[in-house]
This record gives C-alpha cells, sequence and structure tokens, in this order.
C-alpha cells in the first residue's frame, strides 16, 4: 500500500530533498574553495552533478545506486578535490580570493537577502500546496508519469543507467534520457520513506525557490547591491513564465533545469577571474550537472552566460581593465598583490589577444574534463537524436507584436498581465547604465528573446526548427529560457526604484536632522518596497501561479477536465498492488487512461508505462488493438505468453479527450476467458483464466 499523504509526510520528503541538495553538493562545493553565496547557490547543481554522474558510471562497474554508494562517491570527490586544491596551493600556483565578489556586504545585508530568499521559497511551496488543491496528489500532465516510473524503477533496483528506467515503457532495451532529477528523486524516496506522488510533490514544492536563491547568488557573484540580489530573489519566486509554465505542462526536469541555469554564470566568472584547479573543476561540474538534469540547460546556460565572456573580450579590446564608477570603481575591486584588484581577473597591461586567446587556451582542458565525465550522457545523447524515436515540431505561428508582449508581460498561459513586473521591467531597461558590470544581461536578454519570437512566430520554418531542436521548437520552454535575463532586468528595476525612493527620502529635512536615521533610509525603503510589492501582487503573485500550476493535477483549467488519473483507477491500482503480482509479470493496460501509474503507484509492472507510444513494443501495440479477439487470434495469445501477463486492468477517460480506449481493451465484459476479481465506478481488474 502506499505511504500516506500527510503533513509529516510531506515535512519529511521536502526536507531530504533540501538535504539530498545542500550535503553532497555543500562539501564538494567547500573542498574545492566555494563559500558563502557561491557555496549556498551551486550546492544544488553541484548535488544535481554527483548524483547524476554516480548514476551512469556505477551502473557501468556494476554498482547498484543508493544512498550509499551516492555518500560513498561524494566523500571520494570531496577527498579529491581538497587534496588537489591544497597541493597547488602549497605549490604557490594558486592565490585565492580573486574570484570573490568585487563589492563587500554588511551583515544586515546577508540577512535581509536570505530573508528574501526565505520569502521566494514560502512563497514556492504555498503556490504548489495551493494549486494541488482539494485533488489527489498524482501529476496528471504527458511526461510526468515517465519520471514517476522511473524514479520507483531506480530506487527498487539500484540501476541509474540512463537507458534502465525506460524500460517500463520501452522494454527491453529502454531508452536514454538524462536522468539527474530521477536519480535524486530515487534518493528523496529511499531515505524518506514516502509514496512516489509525495516525493514528486516534495520535488517541485521549492523550485521557485531554488530560482530565487541561484538568482541572489549570481547577483552576488557579480557584485552587485543586496537589493538587487533580493529583488531577483523575489521577482524569481514570483514570476509565472520562469519556473511556474514550466511546472504546469509537467516539463519537470526542463524547470529543473531552467532554475539551476543562473548558477553557470557563477561557475563562468569565477574561473574567468581566476583560472584553476579548483575554479576550473566547480565549472565542469556544473556543466555536467546542467546536461545531466535536462539535455536543453547546458546549451541554455551557454547562450545565457556567453555575453558575459563578451563582455570581457570587448573591455580588454577597449583597454577598460580598470572600469569606472560604481560597480567597477577602483576601491571596491583593488587587492594588495598587483597595480590593483584586476577586473575579471584581467592584470593591467595585458593585450587583448592574450586575454581572448587566455580564455579559449584555458577553457580547453574544462572542456575535456567535462566531456570525459559526462561521455555516457554525451554519447547517450548523440544515439538518441540519430536513433528511430520520432521528432515532432510544435509549428507556432503567432504575431511577432503578441510575442513580444508575452516577454514584456511575463505571462503565457495565463491571461492576466504581471504587470508590476512589467513596471520594474520597464524602469530596469531605462537604468541599463547602472548595471555596470552586469550590463552583458541586455545582449543575453535581447538573444534569448529573439529566439523566442522567431520560434513563436516562425516555428514551421525548417530553420527555425533545426535551429531550436534542443528546446524540442517549444516556445513554452524557450520563453522560460528568456525569463532568466527579463527577471534579472526587472530586479534591477526594483532595485533602481529602492535606491531612488532611498535618495528622496534621504534629502528630507526631517531625516537630515535625525542622524540615527540616515542609515536607515536604505533598510525602511528597501522593506517598505518589498512589502508594497506583495500586497499590490497578492502575495508575489501567489493566486494567478498557482492557477498556473493547477494544470499540473487538472491537464486543464480547474473545473474544466476530469484528471486521466482518477480517484477510481488509483484505488483499482492500490487493489492491483495487493495481489502478489510478481516483477516478471506485466498487466495490460491502456497507454491512455492513466492506468500507466500503476508502476510508481503499486510496483506492479505495466505493459505501457507511459502515454507516449513513440517506437512502442510492437506486442503493446498489437495488445492494445487486438485483445479483445484473444479466443480467435493466436498472435494476441503468443504476445500473452511473452509478456507473462495474467491480469488486465482497465480504466476510464483517457489523457487525450478526443482518444477513447484502445480498441483492443473495450467491451472487454462477457468474455469467457476473462474473470472480473475487482470493480468500481471507474476501473476494472480481469483475470485471464484461459
Amino acid at each position: 500500500m502506499p505511504a500516506p499523504e500527510d503533513f509529516w509526510s510531506y515535512f519529511a520528503a521536502v526536507a531530504t530533498y533540501v538535504a539530498v541538495l545542500a550535503v553532497p553538493g555543500g562539501l564538494a562545493g567547500w573542498a574545492a574553495g566555494l563559500r558563502g553565496w557561491a557555496l549556498a547557490g551551486l550546492a544544488p547543481l553541484l548535488s544535481y552533478a554527483i548524483a547524476g554522474l554516480a548514476g551512469p558510471w556505477l551502473a557501468i562497474a556494476h554498482v547498484p545506486y543508493g544512498s550509499l554508494s551516492v555518500a560513498a562517491l561524494t566523500l571520494l570527490l570531496a577527498a579529491v578535490l581538497y587534496g588537489l586544491r591544497r597541493l597547488v596551493t602549497a605549490r604557490g600556483r594558486l592565490t585565492p580570493g580573486a574570484e570573490g565578489p568585487g563589492l563587500p556586504w554588511t551583515r544586515r545585508a546577508h540577512l535581509a537577502v536570505a530573508a528574501c530568499v526565505t520569502i521566494a521559497v514560502a512563497v514556492s511551496i504555498v503556490v504548489v500546496v495551493t494549486g494541488r488543491g482539494g485533488t489527489t496528489a498524482v501529476f496528471q500532465r504527458w511526461d510526468t508519469v515517465f519520471h514517476a516510473n522511473g524514479i520507483r524503477y531506480i530506487a527498487e533496483t539500484g540501476d541509474g543507467s540512463l537507458t534502465g528506467m525506460g524500460t517500463i515503457n520501452w522494454y527491453p532495451g529502454g531508452s536514454f534520457y538524462p536522468n539527474a532529477y530521477h536519480l535524486v528523486g530515487a534518493l528523496v524516496y529511499e531515505l524518506s520513506g514516502t509514496s512516489i506522488p509525495v516525493t514528486l510533490n516534495a520535488i517541485t514544492m521549492p523550485i521557485a525557490g531554488l530560482f530565487a536563491l541561484a538568482m541572489a547568488a549570481l547577483v552576488r557573484q557579480l557584485g552587485g547591491r543586496a537589493v538587487f540580489a533580493g529583488s531577483a530573489a523575489l521577482v524569481a519566486g514570483g514570476a509565472t513564465t520562469g519556473a511556474y509554465e514550466s511546472v504546469s505542462s509537467g516539463l519537470l526536469p526542463f524547470a529543473l533545469g531552467i532554475v539551476l541555469t543562473p548558477l553557470a554564470v557563477i561557475a563562468l566568472q569565477r574561473f574567468l577571474a581566476r583560472p584553476g584547479v579548483d575554479t576550473g573543476a566547480v565549472l565542469a561540474l556544473s556543466a555536467t550537472g546542467l546536461l545531466a538534469a535536462h539535455s536543453s540547460a547546458l546549451f541554455g546556460a551557454i547562450l545565457f552566460a556567453f555575453p558575459l565572456v563578451v563582455q570581457r573580450w570587448y573591455r580588454a579590446l577597449r583597454g577598460r581593465l580598470f572600469g569606472g564608477p560604481g560597480g567597477e570603481a577602483p576601491g571596491p575591486e583593488r587587492s594588495s598583490g598587483c597595480h590593483g584588484r584586476r577586473v575579471d581577473g584581467v592584470p593591467e597591461g595585458t593585450r587583448a589577444w592574450r586575454v581572448v586567446g587566455g580564455d579559449v587556451l584555458r577553457m580547453l582542458p574544462v572542456m575535456a574534463v567535462a566531456g570525459v565525465i559526462a561521455a555516457p550522457m554525451i554519447l547517450g545523447a548523440i544515439g538518441f537524436t540519430s536513433g528511430s524515436y520520432p521528432y515532432h515540431a510544435w509549428g507556432s505561428h503567432m504575431p511577432v507584436w503578441k510575442a513580444l508582449a508575452m516577454l514584456a508581460t511575463f505571462k503565457q498561459v495565463l491571461p492576466v498581465p504581471q504587470i508590476w513586473l512589467t513596471v520594474f521591467l520597464a524602469v530596469g531597461v531605462l537604468t541599463l547604465v547602472a548595471l555596470r558590470r552586469m550590463r552583458w544581461l541586455v545582449l543575453s536578454a535581447l538573444g534569448l528573446s529573439a529566439l523566442f519570437v522567431v520560434v513563436a512566430c516562425f516555428g514551421g520554418e525548417d530553420w527555425v526548427i533545426s535551429l531550436s531542436r534542443p528546446w524540442w521548437n517549444d516556445r513554452f520552454r524557450l520563453m522560460a529560457l528568456a525569463s532568466i535575463p527579463m527577471c534579472l532586468l526587472a530586479a534591477h528595476g526594483m532595485s533602481e526604484t529602492q535606491r531612488w525612493l532611498a535618495k528622496q527620502a534621504s534629502g528630507r529635512a526631517w531625516v537630515r536632522a535625525r542622524p540615527w536615521l540616515t542609515g536607515r533610509v536604505g533598510l525602511a525603503t528597501a522593506v517598505l518596497l518589498v512589502v508594497a510589492m506583495g500586497v499590490l501582487t497578492g502575495g508575489f503573485y501567489r493566486a494567478a501561479n498557482a492557477k498556473t500550476v493547477s494544470l499540473l493535477y487538472y491537464n486543464g483549467l480547474p473545473g474544466e477536465v476530469v484528471p486521466p488519473v482518477s480517484r477510481d483507477e488509483i484505488d483499482a491500482m492500490d487493489h492491483l498492488g495487493t495481489l502478489g503480482i510478481p516483477a516478471d509479470q506485466k498487466v495490460l493496460n491502456d497507454r491512455l487512461d492513466g492506468t500507466a501509474w500503476m508502476y510508481a503507484l503499486t510496483g506492479v509492472h505495466p505493459v505501457a508505462g507511459h502515454y507516449d507510444a513513440g517506437v512502442a513494443p510492437p506486442d503493446a501495440l498489437y495488445l492494445a488493438q487486438h485483445f479483445a479477439d484473444f479466443d480467435s487470434d493466436p498472435q494476441v495469445r503468443a504476445a500473452v505468453q511473452r509478456l507473462n501477463i495474467h491480469y488486465v486492468l482497465v480504466g476510464s477517460g483517457t489523457i487525450r479527450r478526443d482518444t477513447p480506449i484502445a480498441r483492443g481493451l473495450q467491451h472487454l465484459d462477457g468474455h469467457d476467458f476473462l474473470r472480473v476479481v475487482y470493480r468500481n465506478p471507474g476501473a476494472v481488474i480481469y483475470r485471464i483464466v484461459k
């Protein structure tokens, strides 16, 4: 029987997930020299990298994947990183410090940003809980059943390979899929002892909170003000097009890749500022973690982060190695040991060709290491793209003005714009000069927004389909990617609004007459702005985002669609789990009626383990059309024998409202080769008696 779905089961699962994200990546990051916000931000990505590497490499070594093997690999990796760092430091080849943020923060600033991240995490959890409403905890969208079955498969079998979990539907050989999401989920499932639906919900609840942490850490790494970092966290926690739209579509690993993408900038900037074994290792692991989370995440991270490199090279070409006012001022950016602290790691007097050439040459070994450790994923992806699995382009054709309006108003699924984010985005655009070291965001926003517009408006063109293939030619995915720099620009606008308010308040006579108020004006205006934002947006757009996330549970707007995985079908699958069906038997089921969840919920193997019929096993396809002809068709009886089928489960309704139950599973009552062993209003279980 499945574990109960009560408060304590969710609490245990969420707490376990936080620990799984914090401990492995935190230990490895600390050993590699990460500290402060860089460590806090990169720890989840490094944890996904460790799990994502452990699964396929342990499978190659025929070692079961689980909490003990991952713990051993984490300790081994941390020891190697720590030893290498100590070795190069002792030999004078490493001088830590140049890779750190240039602008110091006060203790109060750190606490304030941490509070903003905490608010964003709380908002994210409340949004998912509210979006779930009174429905079952089982996700209803297309790929979620594949993710649910994959997590249980890894936890039960210890097979963390890149094709193993696919055998639930594509047997016997499986199908390639980057599985860091499922490997981490398997650890949460194993350690928390909860059900698969609770595990999936627990992983989903803080998704926008992870986005907020990544954004705040990015701003901190690049020397931004604390108000900017806190604003970035709050905007990330409230923007519908960030994490919530991807979650609502059931694109769970993709949503994970999106919220981890900003962290690539942290790893890249640290390496560029001070190339070394430690910063290079963090960059290689970060790239691997993104690739393991989702194949498109690494491509998206490159597009998002490359403008940072372009800005660095542009500075070198212009000879502007020491920056100007504000965030590039010589004061905060200087350190001892040279003529001044090196902006982005470029010493005074270095020729531009040395900067560009040096960056390229130093990146080669990092890419080589990342390529070697991620070889199973790279080879698997190459094999998958050249295989027989069909690629279906979406082919969107909307007006250009509509696509631009979606970008500017942070909405795509729901009709209501997030108007206050639009206001702050406008302020951010008007104050671009104040971005200083983060002006590269403008280029990133323009590039990713242009990619979204091209796919949304000209998605049927062959060249657009080829260009956007890593994102399946899907405008929804590209909107999520474009939202990253757009959210940062809106956060910059929010930060500059606070700066203007503080300046206006400081100029008041009654403030100047009270010196004890002077140092508190900045904090007071920041708190006032956050409170006003929370009130004006209804709790940082909680209601709108909850309505968006509710699509994950309803497969449509609330009240309009009956969930394809109904309560009756869940009860029938629970009963199926009590029949003692061994693992070498499969239960015949319809592909679209929700019963593909039976393995995730009960551990019983279905014939159809995913809604997707692409390159499905021939026996599964044949039985779906002809099983009712069991008495007269020897091919049906042979397929039943090959798959070792003794039970049949038929539900009601399908995930495609215009598609009925498969013809071979219709009208089974009355056949003498079947006997009913369980029935409720929405599902029936038969036993084959011949």
